[in-house]
């Protein structure tokens, strides 16, 4: 009989750059597709496994974890996979070429729908749409337009005539794990045993929460099941009820809110209310707490981590509003390995010859944290207030053990999928910048649906890469053995599917999803193709000053709306009075600058630095950036870890001359610089009019 591998899908938080974990999904769901269609048609012909020409093991996905961009790839991939429309579709893409898709609602959730300003003049993340939908008492609930959203949710669920049979590769009830950072908290009290009579022990209050689905009638898997995930309280939810649905409502509106409400950016896109929270749950939830269970080998959790909701809240109900999961838990790798533990708390096998269940852990890394380098060491109030939200957010996300483990070649349980981009094929060396989206933190991607489709297409790419050279095991693995047959049988009839050795282990290793190749004498039957590598892509000025022009709109639609809230007449006027003659300018000038720096310094942006060395765009970038007016050379050096000499002669290249120009020197006599665009002109500089505008309006220049 043959062997059996189980796959747990983590998928990381990215925001707009989980255009990449839905194309590594949509690859995956292929690749496994075509696989089972190749055994399919082997035992309908009646072709013993020793003669077939693919592996005959099995790969099953039972439970999926995701956070953000994530969580919500998950559940809406989940749905296309629902989808009885099953075929490979190529959308011809500007500037990034062909893009190809097998799930075709999970490519319009990532790449046709969400956008800061849509072409066509429908919804966007930059209307209006919301705030005229409030009522006279109802307030703004996000920075950005969130309707669209709703629509991309509506597009997810609705519109099904016919449902695809459940997949063999999916199991008959996948759990669904979505992170949720819960504003209200979920509180808990410690009673110390050592206090005699004392109540004493420690409250606290846990913001990291989840909300588990279980989704049936999406994979026919029947043979797994979770010790740990088993008695954890779930939310039931079949696709099969996705047939003829005509609205989103009931239990569907509370799966979309659960989405929905693991990707709440936090001030950036609405918060969501998550309802019909039982406090019983809480008390059965399971914790990956490996000191929660009985040493010798006994799997009973020795004790339970028992909430303390207050006894004077009303019902049994603990709904909560929730931001973005990302915020707390953005890689929520430990609850799909806990998952698929066969007697928790032990590891799943982790040596290459025993190795048969694993993670897999997409993770886009939109952009890496920045490192202060100008060393300046600010300790001013203002300073340490803004640094502050961040610095917990990056503590929060810092788990070396699970990445180490990840990238550990001698580990076979744990495997990560990341950006990977090169200019050129192999030996080229690697880009600095993988994805088109990690600009603005991971939001630059709703700039240009051609960023968004350039992700798509290299997470296809590199789940393909992945899958052919990366996700293998040797031919004395259990289940390799199995599927393969024994390293010297018919695994030596099938060495389209081996790889190069991995972790210092002697070979050959084996595919363990192989990419089933195409029959030149039957190109109808299934198989898979190596996705073409798309096209780095870049944005026009035009398209920038669009997207500004837009957002300044928003931002007074948004203002407007906040100004209100002023209980006096007085107030108001005062308030708006300051917005239109000081801060309008001053956010659409920092909007339009923070936009430029980074598609400056990703090469994302056409004209003169498109394609120059990195130097040239660092400098570009510098000159660009909105925190100051001019910069000098050991400014932009301290910025980018560069020497004042590359910065120098980056300076002096012919590819800036149209770019630069020239400031009032320093106390020092150092040079200054800053573009073109931003010298102020000459009527500002005119005596009087200069102090005028610096004591009112603009303030002294911020020179570095």
């Amino acid at each position: 009989m043959s062997g059996r591998f189980y796959v747990g899908l983590t998928m990381a938080g990215a925001i707009s750059a989980g255009a990449y974990t839905g194309g590594v999904f949509d690859f995956l769901m292929e690749a496994l597709e075509a696989w089972e269609q190749r055994k399919k048609a082997l035992r309908a012909a009646g072709i013993p496994e020793a003669g077939w020409d693919v592996p005959s093991h099995d790969v099953v996905i039972p439970v999926m974890s995701g956070a953000s961009a994530g969580g919500i790839t998950g559940a809406l991939g989940l749905l296309a996979l629902a989808d009885a429309e099953d075929r490979v579709v190529h959308h011809s893409i500007p500037m990034v070429g062909t893009v190809t898709t097998r799930l075709p609602r999970l490519y319009q959730a990532w790449v046709e729908l969400p956008c800061f300003v849509d072409p066509a003049g429908g919804s966007d993340l930059l209307g209006d749409e919301d705030i005229q939908a409030l009522g006279p008492d109802d307030a703004v609930s996000a920075l950005l337009d969130t309707t669209i959203l709703r629509r991309i949710v509506d597009a997810s669920l609705l519109g099904f005539t016919a449902l695809h049979p459940p997949r063999p590769y999916l199991s008959a009830h996948v759990d669904l794990l979505l992170t949720h950072t819960n504003l209200r908290g979920v509180p808990y009290a410690i009673r110390f045993l050592n206090t005699g009579a004392m109540d004493e022990g420690y409250d606290m209050l846990c913001h990291a929460d989840r909300v588990h689905y279980v989704v049936s009638g999406i994979g026919s898997h029947m043979n797994f099941s979770s010790p740990w995930l088993a008695p954890d309280p779930a939310r039931s939810i079949d696709v099969a009820t996705l047939s003829g649905l005509n609205a989103v409502e009931g239990p569907w509106f509370d799966y979309a809110e659960a989405a929905l409400g693991t990707s709440a950016f936090p001030a950036g896109l609405s918060a969501r209310v998550i309802r019909n929270v039982a406090i019983e749950d809480y008390k059965a939830r399971q914790w990956p707490i490996r000191r929660s269970y009985q040493a010798g080998g006994n799997q009973a959790p020795k004790f339970d981590l028992m909430p303390s909701f207050p006894p004077s809240l009303v019902g049994n109900r603990a709904d909560y509003v929730t931001v973005d999961g990302g915020v707390i838990d953005n890689e929520p790798f430990e609850l799909a390995r806990w998952a698929l533990m066969e007697q928790p708390p032990q590891n799943n096998p982790r040596e290459a010859e025993k190795a048969e269940r694993a993670v897999l852990m997409i993770d886009p890394f939109p952009e890496p944290p920045s490192y202060d380098m100008t060393g300046k060491l600010d300790a001013s109030l203002m300073t340490v207030i803004k640094s502050l939200f961040p610095t917990l957010k990056d503590q929060a996300r810092f788990k070396p053990d699970d990445i180490a483990d990840a990238l550990d070649e001698s580990v076979f349980s744990r495997f990560l999928i990341a950006p990977r981009r090169r200019s050129a094929p192999a030996p080229a060396p690697l880009e600095p910048h993988a994805i088109a989206c990690g600009l603005l933190g991971g939001f630059g991607g709703f700039l240009a649906k051609e960023f968004r489709a350039h992700d798509y297409q290299l997470g296809r790419l590199n789940c393909y890469l992945f899958l052919k050279d990366c996700f293998a095991l040797p031919a004395t693995n259990t289940v390799i053995a199995a599927g393969y047959g024994p390293p010297h049988g018919p695994a030596a009839k099938l060495p389209a599917f081996q790889t190069a050795p991995s972790g210092g282990l002697p070979g050959p290793f084996y595919q363990i999803i192989p990419l089933v190749p195409p029959d030149p004498a039957d190109p109808s039957r299934p198989h898979v193709a190596q996705p073409t590598a798309p096209v780095w892509p870049r944005v026009t000025r035009a398209d920038v000053d669009t997207m500004v022009r837009r957002a300044k709109g928003r931002a007074d639609a948004v203002f407007g709306r906040l100004k209100s809230g002023f209980a006096s007449r007085l107030g108001r006027w005062i308030a708006g009075l300051v917005w239109w003659a000081y801060g309008k300018s001053k956010v659409e000038d920092f909007i339009r600058w923070a936009v430029l720096q980074d598609l400056y310094r990703r090469d994302q942006i056409a004209g003169p630095t498109a394609g120059q060395v990195e130097d040239i765009r660092l400098v570009a970038a510098g000159l660009a950036n909105p925190a100051y007016d001019y910069r000098t050379v050991g400014g932009i050096a301290r910025q980018f870890g560069r020497t004042a000499t590359q910065i120098d002669r980056a300076l002096n290249d012919p590819a800036l001359a149209t770019l630069l120009a020239h400031g009032p020197k320093t106390a020092n006599g150092d040079r200054t610089y800053t573009l073109q665009e931003r010298k102020p002109g000459w009527f500002s500089q005119l005596p009087g009019i200069k102090q005028v505008d610096e004591w009112i309006v603009s303030g002294k220049p911020v020179i570095d």
